[in-house]
């Protein structure tokens, strides 16, 4: 399973994984608006997080272009700004799929630019109202269709695409949500910090079943589950598997233990720490997502 990388191939891989990265903190960041609303202290905290999250992903996005375009003259810098090279790929797939992705991700920049400029010029908290909320979902969803519209994708039938669309934007839902519940961990009562989370775990619930659900369908459609143990693709997706199964048992564990404790316990250290390592399986998640979208291609 190991992979011997050029530097073209590191870069791609890095930028496309801070994409991910970028599109899970923006889409994490605007609900835990909605999510943390009632406490208005966390507002500034979760504009700059957002904010952070979709400058990223905007800048990963281009940066990601410009480095399939050098890989292709593999001359350097240069090479990633040859005129001729930029045309040709910007008119083909991976140039439409830069378009939708831009335009998804500058509707959730423009919402959180309205809300940081409202709050700097009141100086106080600002209702995130139903003009961001539709901002955030139009953006999500061309920023989840983007990735239809390149790759393995491209060939497959209209379910695979709406249910990839699915699965993306809820796992960024889900990735993206953690650093904000890590802080309302870290800032608030254990009281409060309980009923976020109670909260939170009601929509997750079936959330995360969706997100297995067509995960399981995606990669059935992509190899069959034929050659799991005999290819690149297979092996990495097995892994997946794993840390998956990994991330459903802390999510089982917060859930059903660390949660209710907050109840009765003033401690929320333990379950900050298994916020973290739920995010750090998760970029792992994001990681081995990347190897399989960009270097190795199912074997059917």
């Amino acid at each position: 399973m190991g992979l011997e990388l050029t530097s073209w191939e590191f870069s791609t891989l890095i930028t496309r994984w801070l994409l991910y990265a970028g599109v899970a903190g923006s889409v994490g960041g605007i609900c835990s608006l909605y999510l943390l609303k009632a406490h208005r202290g966390l507002q500034g905290a979760l504009l700059k997080y957002a904010l952070f999250a979709v400058l990223l992903a905007i800048t990963s996005a281009f940066g990601h272009f410009f480095v399939r375009v050098g890989a292709v003259l593999e001359e350097g810098v240069s090479g990633m700004f040859e005129p001729d090279i930029v045309s040709i790929i910007w008119n083909s797939a991976v140039g439409e799929a830069l378009l939708i992705r831009v335009i998804g991700l500058l509707l959730l920049l423009v919402a959180m630019v309205f809300l940081w400029r409202k709050r700097r010029l009141t100086g106080t908290w600002v209702e995130p109202g139903a003009g961001v909320a539709w901002l955030g979902f139009f953006g999500l969803l061309l920023t989840a269709t983007s990735y239809t519209e390149a790759g393995h994708a491209v060939s497959q039938s209209w379910i695979f695409q709406l249910v990839l669309v699915v699965h993306l934007s809820l796992t960024a839902w889900w990735m993206g949500t953690l650093y904000p519940l890590w802080l309302a961990c870290h800032r608030l009562a254990s009281a409060e910090a309980h009923a976020v989370l109670h909260r939170f775990g009601q929509f997750a619930v079936v959330a995360v079943l969706l997100v297995v659900l067509a995960g399981l369908f995606l990669s059935y459609q992509l190899t069959a589950w034929n050659n799991l143990f005999t290819s690149s693709y297979g092996l990495f997706l097995i892994t997946k598997l794993i840390l998956v199964l990994l991330l459903l048992g802390l999510a089982a564990l917060h859930k059903f233990v660390l949660v209710p404790r907050l109840l009765f316990s003033q401690d929320a250290s333990q379950l900050k720490k298994s916020l973290l390592v739920e995010k750090f399986i998760g970029a792992g998640i994001y990681s081995i997502t990347t190897v399989l979208t960009t270097l190795v291609g199912p074997m059917m």
